[in-house]
């Protein structure tokens, strides 16, 4: 007989490892996870815009390997705009290697979660964690929140308009600098620029354009 499916409770977990993310994007309030590294792939799904919603420690769910029954519950369920249902397991490349048998539970999850109309993903650190994307995108998300002021919004549109890319450091003015680069990350954060974040670190050399969406919420 199946078990009714349940959630794991992390955060009463008596571990140092379990880390808080307050994402916009999740369906918790709070969203507590078992490492950094599961904490760090909510930068992802956070700038992600195909993902809609997701959740860490989600309903676990019980499947076959070698004929016995399990229960297994995955680090994230994640929703996407395509109507795709994933469930994703972290785990760092170590890790993996010393798993006896990884790619026969894997073959198993991935089956079981077929059945349940859902893809699963592995995700390591080699993706999480690449060079330059994620640092730049825990740049990009603590400006996520930055205050657009409607002049230099203005400022930003009309240069853009005439040039139709340029670096950063062409559309400052100058008179508030860190303000300024807050406010430039944040429309990148949410994609009403676009920029190259896996090639090099932002800074006032990173090339930015219009994305086509419009500014009007910010006015």
């Amino acid at each position: 007989m199946r078990k009714t499916a349940k959630r794991r409770s992390v955060s009463k977990l008596m571990s140092k490892s379990v880390n808080v993310f307050n994402g916009e994007k999740s369906l918790d309030d709070v969203t507590f996870l078992e490492s950094p590294l599961e904490a760090d792939l909510c930068y992802h799904l956070e700038f992600d815009c195909n993902v809609i919603e997701y959740q860490a420690q989600p309903k676990s769910f019980e499947y076959f390997l070698d004929d016995e029954l399990h229960s297994y519950t995955p680090d994230f369920e994640v929703f996407y705009s395509d109507g795709t249902i994933a469930y994703i397991e972290v785990k760092f490349e170590n890790d993996i290697s010393r798993i006896l048998d990884f790619d026969k539970w894997k073959k198993s999850i991935t089956i079981r979660a077929k059945e349940l109309n859902k893809a699963f993903f592995v995700l390591t650190e080699e993706f999480i964690r690449q060079k330059w994307a994620y640092e730049n995108l825990i740049t990009l998300y603590v400006s996520r929140k930055a205050s657009i002021d409607n002049s230099f919004l203005l400022h930003l549109v009309n240069e853009l308009d005439q040039r139709e890319q340029a670096t950063i450091g062409e559309l400052m003015l100058g008179n508030d600098p860190n303000g300024e680069f807050e406010q430039i990350y944040r429309l990148i954060f949410e994609r009403k620029l676009i920029a190259d974040i896996n090639s090099e670190l932002l800074s006032k050399n990173t090339v930015v354009k219009h994305n086509g969406r419009g500014y009007a919420s910010y006015i």
